[in-house]
């Protein structure tokens, strides 16, 4: 019997700021132990992620490549495991627009109740880098055999 990974798709607004640090900490955290992917429910038209995700990236030692912001598919909810909404108004956007898949939805924060990841886009430096700490924190210590 071939075992198969767990897969998750990290989700977030615009697939540009929090979901493409969360999908690469991920990445750098489990390596091929989890399958890591980032999406947005309303992707940026951009062909990169925010320059300040980039740095932070960076200055984490983590290998960043090249990234698309990608709009959530259908495709995608029947093929990932678990879908890690970045913040409450995510994980009601997925609800509502996929309620066949809501089983798959969790909350990134779920098992840090005192971690808010709010959308930092027009955000100042330090709030900036304060929410993309708080990424990496949850990356370093979420229990996903719990998820």
């Amino acid at each position: 019997m071939i075992e198969t990974r767990k897969s998750f798709c990290i989700v977030c607004i615009a697939n540009y700021c929090r979901s493409p640090v969360a999908e690469h900490l991920f990445k750098k955290k489990f390596g091929d132990k989890y399958e890591f992917f980032s999406a947005g429910i309303a992707p940026v038209a951009a062909p990169s992620m925010d320059p300040r995700s980039i740095k932070f990236l960076e200055e984490n030692y983590s290998d960043h490549n090249f990234h698309t912001p990608k709009r959530i598919s259908r495709k995608m909810l029947d093929y990932f495991d678990k879908f890690l909404a970045v913040d409450p108004y995510v994980l009601n956007r997925l609800n509502i627009s996929y309620p066949k898949y809501r089983q798959k939805f969790l909350l990134l924060t779920a098992q840090f109740s005192n971690i808010i990841i709010s959308d930092p886009y027009n955000l100042n430096a330090n709030d900036y880098k304060k929410t993309m700490d708080n990424i990496k924190h949850i990356t370093e210590n979420i229990n996903l055999e719990k998820i």
